[in-house]
Parts: C-alpha cells; structure tokens; sequence
C-alpha cells in the first residue's frame, strides 16, 4: 500500500497526541500520587479500592458505636460499684445497731442515716449520661425510679452493632439489676422502719437480706465487667483490621512516586522526540510538495 503524505502526516500527529497523553497521565498521577483517579483508568483496581474503603468507613461506625457503648457500660460499672457501697455503709450500721451496746436512741439516729443512704443510692439509679438515663432499659427520657423506690421504665435494652457479626447490650432494666432477687430500696426501708420502731429483730433480719443486695449487685457488676472487656477486645481487634486495611489499600491506590518520575521524565524526553521527528517529516512533505 502507498503511504501519502497525508497518512504520514497524520501518524506524527497521533504519535505526538499519544505521547502528550501519556505526559499528561504521568503528571495527574504524580500531583495526586494515586493509581489510579478514574474509573475509566481501571475498573477493576477501582471497585478493589471502594470496596476498602467502605471497610475503613464500616469499621469506623463500629468503633465510634464501641465508644459509646464502652462508656455506657462503664457508668453502669462505676454506679453499681458505688452501689454496693452505700449497701455496704448500710450494712455496717445494721450491725452496728444490732450490737447490745445499741440504744432506742441510737437507732433512731441510725434510721435517719439509712434514709439517707436510700436517698443517695436513688441518685446513683438514676444517673443521667448525655441526657439519657442509664437503667430506664429503651425508656432513656423517663426516670427509672421515683422516690418511693418504684419502677418506671420498661423491660428493654439499647443494643449497638459493634462489629460486622457483633452486637452488644450497654445496658439492663433497672429492675432487674436492683430488684428481682431482692429490691434494694425495700431492704433499705425496712431497715429503716426496724430502727425507727427499735426493732432488733427486725433489724437482724435485713442483715442477711443486704448480704444478698451485695451479692446481687456484685453478680451486676461483674455482668457489666464482662461487657466491657468484650468492648475493649473488639476495639482492639477493629483498631488492628484497620491498619491491615488501610495499608493494603494504600499499597493498591497510592503511586510509587519514584517510579512515576522516572517515567515521567521518560515521556518527556518521548514527547520532545515525537515533536522533532514531527517537525522533520513535515519538513519533509512541505519540501516535496513544493519541489
């Protein structure tokens, strides 16, 4: 086949817009040091990177969720924990006013100090955390208990996903936790009402039920304990899958910059030698058109 003059003309024009492409390809890459900037460059490496990145972006929701659920179970940790020592003072004076050397007298002072401790240990059942309260089970807005000791919310708990399989309870109705095996505020209250009536008896009885109180919320704080751990070890292990992933992503989006300004140059020095032997051939053609 005869190659014209407008066929020769028309490769150095392609291969003078080749190599500006490619120029131009090189220099994108290097001002953003990606692979790849559009699904057009490689669909496949493309899908392989937003699927990782939906993984870092999955993973992140799963650690902000374990934040809030390790600081949730953790207020519960610190409220029964501090529980059990207002049941622990109110034992000490049970035993205290259960002693010979008691009198009426001391024992009615000893009922005000467990009203008291009622009254504290109400406060503690009824913290509020961001607003919400944290033994109300899904019933977050209502209080959990009133003064009397009833109560209020609902039999529900808050449940977070922590993990792509986890899910986790932060919290428990308040009445299962301070009254299904014995209700920590009728112990407390009839303590008081023994001490008030100068009741040994009475009193003597509520000893073994505030053994049982303590017994109960240390069972809830070691439930809660537990949660916590299981919290921590997913962080751990989440905080872990995100570095593998976030390096092979790196290691599949991100250009080996080094090596790009090798080829950069390269081209550059590809372009300039497509642009002379442009300039020549077209030299040439004119010359002979003219001739």
């Amino acid at each position: 086949m005869r190659i014209t003059d407008s066929m020769l003309a028309q490769r150095v024009i392609d291969s003078i817009n080749e190599s500006k492409s490619r120029l131009g390809e090189l220099q994108n890459i290097l001002s953003t040091t990606k692979r790849v900037n559009k699904p057009s460059d490689d669909p496949l490496r493309i899908s392989h990177i937003l699927n990782l990145r939906r993984e870092i972006k999955d993973i992140e929701q799963y650690l902000e969720n374990g934040e809030i659920a390790g600081t949730w179970i953790d207020m519960a940790c610190h409220i029964l924990t501090q529980s059990g020592e207002v049941l622990n003072s109110a034992k000490v004076i049970a035993l205290r006013e259960a002693s010979a050397t008691a009198t009426a007298e001391t024992r009615a002072s000893s009922a005000e100090e467990i009203r008291n401790l009622k009254i504290q240990l109400l406060n503690l059942v009824n913290t509020v955390y961001g607003g919400r309260y944290i033994f109300a089970g899904t019933k977050t807005l209502t209080q959990p208990f009133d003064e009397n000791g009833d109560y209020q919310g609902d039999q529900g708990e808050i449940e977070l996903q922590v993990g792509e399989k986890r899910i986790i309870s932060i919290n428990s109705p308040g009445d299962k936790v301070f009254q299904e095996a014995e209700d920590v505020f009728a112990v407390l209250l009839d303590l008081e009402t023994a001490l008030e009536n100068d009741d040994l008896p009475g009193i003597s009885d509520q000893l073994g039920k505030l053994d049982n109180c303590l017994a109960q919320i240390r069972r809830w704080e070691g439930d809660f304990g537990g949660r916590s751990r299981r919290v921590e070890i997913n962080r751990n292990h989440l905080q872990d899958q995100t570095v593998q992933i976030t390096k092979i992503l790196s290691s599949t989006e991100d250009a080996d910059v080094v090596k790009i300004v090798v080829q950069l140059q390269a081209a550059g020095i590809a372009y300039q030698a497509a642009l002379s032997a442009g300039r020549q051939i077209l030299e040439y053609t004119l010359i002979s058109f003219w001739g």
